[in-house]
């Protein structure tokens, strides 16, 4: 049976999101306060809503897709918000990243009102969105994860169902970009001593790709960073708060991570340079310039 859905932010990810559906034959309801983002669906059976209230009314399930959890709560919470017009029994899938902390509480919130909380992130950056190349992981009630699920399936590859705990989803998520930062850094550390050595780069990757130190960081991105591309699939300013977040609970669960730390002073390095909206992966340009590569 099909559901109807809304969508509270229509930007690369939220609308790919958006898109998908409509292109699987959902009812979907999108909300984004900027005129450009809906320009995107202009001939396609996107219901353009008014807000947040308005993209909830009448849905059974509200898919916020949002830049950082401040922007998740005002959209939630706030005036004209989700929880303004939805409807009792909606389930809420918060497909931001955002603190494990933040989704327990927004949880409690939801459930006080009489929602469903599903904090729903997703592994994958937005050219990965856009070809439904993405892991989705939820977390919070099994009913509700069951009557979402099919939408979840319908916009990524894989979707996992981590545990009726809520902020565990948003937890594995806060994982999984630690790992995938490491593995920029790896690779761009990796790259830049093969190109030092004078290695052909082409030969390098192809290498690389091929055998055991072959990652998804390199299929997806080592072309690029070879080519001093660095499109903004996942801009800095983004891998700053999620390394953020990733500290954060890591401190809250007294587990030390070396790496992250590092990594967060890179990418601040990156930051301080005016490159804030390039891809996390051109950490290889801090690699070269301390190589005296040009």
């Amino acid at each position: 049976m099909s559901i109807r859905v809304g969508v509270v932010g229509l930007g690369v990810m939220g609308g790919a999101f958006a898109g998908h559906l409509l292109d699987a034959g959902f009812e979907v309801a999108g909300y984004d306060p900027m005129e450009e983002m809906h320009k995107k669906f202009e001939g396609k059976n996107l219901r353009r809503a008014s807000s947040p209230a308005d993209a909830a009314g009448g849905a059974q399930l509200v898919m916020t897709s949002l830049p950082n959890y401040g922007v998740v709560e005002k959209a939630v919470t706030g005036p004209e918000g989700v929880f303004e017009g939805a409807e009792k029994g909606a389930v809420i899938a918060d497909m931001s990243t955002v603190p494990p902390k933040f989704a327990a509480s927004m949880a409690e919130k939801a459930g006080e009102r009489g929602f469903s909380w599903l904090d729903t992130p997703v592994s994958g950056v937005g050219k990965q969105a856009a070809v439904k190349d993405l892991v989705v992981m939820s977390a919070g009630p099994k009913d509700a994860y069951d009557l979402a699920k099919p939408v979840f399936d319908a916009i990524g590859k894989k979707t996992i169902y981590v545990s009726e705990k809520n902020g565990l989803a948003a937890q594995l998520k806060l994982v999984v970009n630690l790992v995938l930062f490491i593995n920029m850094a790896g690779a761009a550390e990796g790259l830049t001593l093969g190109l030092k050595a004078g290695i052909p780069a082409d030969v390098m990757l192809d290498t690389l790709c091929s055998g055991a130190a072959g990652s998804n960081v390199l299929d997806v991105r080592g072309k690029d960073m070879l080519a001093d591309n660095f499109p903004p699939s996942g801009p800095i300013w983004i891998v700053l708060k999620d390394l953020a977040c990733a500290i954060e609970s890591a401190k809250d669960l007294d587990v030390p991570v070396p790496l992250g730390g590092l990594l967060e002073h890179f990418y601040m390095m990156q930051r301080s340079k005016g490159r804030q909206d390039e891809d996390g992966s051109s950490i290889f340009r801090i690699y070269k310039e301390l190589a005296n590569i040009s």
